[in-house]
């Protein structure tokens, strides 16, 4: 019998919640990252093939699922520019369709935007990235004189 790995969600997309997100996915879970940015600092150069990772996104084997997905450009709060509530999301999650949050986010009208890839066998001989590190260079901007 297949086990089904568990999902979990990590709202924000710093440094330390990418660290997070990379543990995670290394220990077999599948991870939702949620951020209100479209795509977060070095994300897509670090898990989508572009920095030494051996699969990018839908290219996971027949039956297997994606174990990082990133629900971007959400707002998740109580606030009056929240896409969407805590109490809500944990409702919609806990469901066993995993696309019901996304479905919900469309139908208010929020333009989200969605990637998925890093499978298991992606991972392995491929060193963790340093986070910090990758966020800097990420934010650097070219000075003209």
């Amino acid at each position: 019998m297949h086990k089904k790995a568990r999902r979990v969600a990590i709202i924000g997309a710093e440094p330390a919640a990418l660290r997070t997100a990379e543990r995670l996915v290394r220990a077999g879970m599948c991870v939702d990252l949620i951020t209100s940015q479209t795509a977060p600092l070095g994300l897509l150069s670090r898990f989508a093939g572009l920095s030494g990772v051996a699969e990018c996104a839908g290219r996971c084997p027949a039956g297997t699922t994606p174990l990082l997905r990133l629900i971007g450009n959400v707002t998740v709060g109580d606030g009056p520019g929240a896409d969407i509530t805590i109490r809500e999301f944990h409702a919609l999650a806990a469901d066993a369709d995993r696309d019901l949050v996304i479905l919900e986010l469309k139908a208010r009208g929020v333009p989200v935007t969605t990637w998925e890839g890093v499978c298991a066998q992606s991972l392995s001989g491929v060193e963790p990235a340093d986070w910090d590190e990758i966020a800097v260079a990420a934010r650097r901007v070219p000075i003209c004189v």
